[in-house]
C-alpha cells in the first residue's frame, strides 16, 4: 500500500488529505481556516476570538464553505463528493439538524455516503459545523 499525504495550511502541522491504497480520507475541517497563534480563549478554555473575523457568519453560508474546503481537500487526491463513502459531521447546535440535512442533499442527492453526526464541542466558539470525509477512488 502507498501512502501520500497532501500538505493543508503552514498554520497547522497536519495534511488536508491523505491517500492509502484507494481509501482518501480527509481532515476535519470547519468553514475557515485560522492560526492557532491568534486565538484568544476564555478562563474555561473557550475560544471567544478566533483571530478570524468571521463570529457572525450564518449558519448556512458556514456550511457551504465547509464543504468547499473539504471538496478542495478531495481534489488534491484526484477525487470528487461522488467518491465518498463515509461523512462524518458535528454540529455545534442540534436544532441545526434539519437545516444541515436540507443543504447536505444539495451535495450528495444520489446514493449518499453512511453518516454520523455528533454535537461539536463549544470550544470552537464561532464554529457552527465540521466535516471530515472518507471517499474510495481506484488507482
Amino acid at each position: 500500500m502507498v501512502k501520500k499525504a497532501y500538505p493543508a495550511h503552514p498554520e497547522v502541522p497536519i495534511s488536508k488529505a491523505v491517500r492509502a491504497g484507494d481509501f482518501v480520507f480527509t481532515s476535519a475541517y470547519g468553514p475557515w481556516t485560522f492560526d492557532p497563534q491568534k486565538v484568544v480563549f476564555d478562563s474555561a478554555g473557550r475560544i471567544i476570538d478566533d483571530g478570524t473575523g468571521h463570529a457572525d457568519v450564518s449558519f448556512d453560508k458556514q456550511v457551504h464553505l465547509t464543504f468547499g474546503f473539504v471538496k478542495d481537500a478531495l481534489a488534491a487526491a484526484n477525487c470528487t463528493l461522488d467518491d465518498v463513502v463515509d461523512c462524518q459531521v458535528w454540529l455545534a447546535d442540534a436544532r441545526d439538524f434539519v437545516r444541515f440535512n436540507e443543504i447536505y442533499r444539495t451535495y450528495f442527492g444520489k446514493d449518499p455516503p453512511v453518516r454520523s453526526v455528533a454535537r461539536l464541542g463549544p470550544e470552537l466558539g464561532p464554529i457552527l459545523v465540521s466535516i471530515k470525509l472518507i471517499a474510495v477512488v481506484a488507482e
